[in-house]
């Protein structure tokens, strides 16, 4: 079996780095494990809701965090949808020391075909209530599962969505569930369509009232991300959103950022270096201070990015295999290398410290990067 990462093609619904490693996509390092939990959704119906759940290899006990998935206006999309495993925010979670749960929530994927109890309705009569709740019930489900885990510290948890899993996420953390000292929340929002209302969600009016709702009831800090070029949410919706939470009582850290890209709504699933350390600093304050990301060297000099004789530790066929693929692959990029001659490449959001993760398996010598994007960064 290959030991190094091939292709990491970001999307918004699911960061997914695909390790060649397990053809079922488990990824060993992460002690990924897959669970059909059993849900009730408001009609009172029960589903089996697949849940992934990673854990460091350290022993606990370990904080929680729970990551919500957002959603596709097309009803194809969804069910195409893979099972969840937002593996480049898990990984970083990991990196900090948590637990990790996954949900893939009811109506996507496998279950597409059959319901869609986030159904909001109509455009022009949109039901925010009613297409949230089965969300709510889905991450209360999850979490109490997570709580149970006997290496989980079920007085630290955080949640997390981006999208429609943002405004999710919030939505659950409205209900207080016990344990979670903080919710974070990247461009969530309901009813958005960039190809029909492109920046402008369906009743942004009902989307403001149900904010204010939220932050009157919401006792523990916040942290909301979005971008001003938002193709799903235009700032002066998020905008509105947090002045309404805020003046109904919510304590929020929210955050208008720059244009991203083409698309502000991929800040979370390839913007990875602007958000991270953002996160990592928010998080210290709540008492979670080991990093989940190492920034990217500058480069050293050491050598030519193509000269593979150069590379050190590491043997012909690894720099003929290993290296090779590196320097085909598209940026970003990252290979790094270990004194005991183990490596490990990347490429993708978050490829410098999914790099590391690839090299440090298994291994008990420290690894350190080489060469990151078209530089060589490595000091001997």
């Amino acid at each position: 079996m290959k030991t190094y990462l091939h292709a990491a093609l970001a999307a918004l619904l699911a960061l997914t780095c695909a390790a060649s490693r397990a053809a079922d996509q488990l990824a060993p390092d992460l002690g990924e494990k897959i669970v059909k939990l059993p849900v009730t959704l408001p009609d009172g119906s029960r589903q089996s809701m697949t849940l992934t759940v990673f854990r460091p290899s350290q022993p606990g006990p370990h904080p929680l965090a729970l990551i919500s998935h957002g959603r596709s206006p097309s009803k194809d999309e969804r069910a195409k949808l893979p099972r969840q495993r937002q593996e480049t925010a898990a990984r970083y979670f990991v990196r900090k020391g948590f637990v990790v749960l996954v949900p893939t929530r009811i109506g996507y994927g496998d279950s597409a075909a059959r319901l869609d109890p986030e159904n909001m309705g109509a455009c022009q009569h949109p039901n925010y209530r009613s297409a949230l709740t089965p969300q709510i019930n889905e991450i209360q489900a999850a979490l109490d599962y997570g709580r149970k885990l006997p290496d989980v510290d079920p007085s630290r948890i955080v949640l997390m969505g981006v999208s429609v899993g943002g405004m999710g996420v919030v939505a659950a953390a409205a209900h207080n569930p016990p344990g979670v000292v903080t919710t974070i929340n990247f461009a969530g929002g309901h009813g958005g369509n960039p190809q029909a209302h492109g920046g402008a969600p369906c009743d942004p009016e009902q989307l403001r009232r149900a904010y204010a709702e939220f932050g009157q009831h919401a006792r523990m800090p916040m942290l909301w991300l979005y971008a001003r070029n938002d193709s799903f949410f235009g700032p002066a919706y998020s905008q509105a959103w947090a002045k309404a939470y805020r003046d109904a009582g919510g304590k929020l850290d929210f955050r208008l950022l720059p244009p991203y890209s083409d698309d502000g709504h991929k800040l979370y699933s390839q913007g990875t270096d602007i958000w991270m350390p953002q996160v990592d600093a928010y998080l210290a304050k709540f008492g979670f201070k080991t990093p989940g990301t190492v920034a990217r060297p500058s480069p050293s000099g050491y050598a030519d990015l193509q000269d593979k004789a150069r590379v050190p530790f590491v043997n012909q066929a690894a720099k003929q295999s290993g290296y090779n693929a590196f320097l085909r692959g598209p940026l970003p990029r990252a290979f790094a290398v270990s004194r005991n001659g183990r490596w490990g490449y990347a490429y993708g959001p978050d490829a410098t410290n999914h790099a590391l993760d690839i090299c440090r398996r298994g291994n008990e010598q420290p690894c350190a990067l080489y060469a990151v994007d078209r530089d060589v960064v490595w000091h001997p």
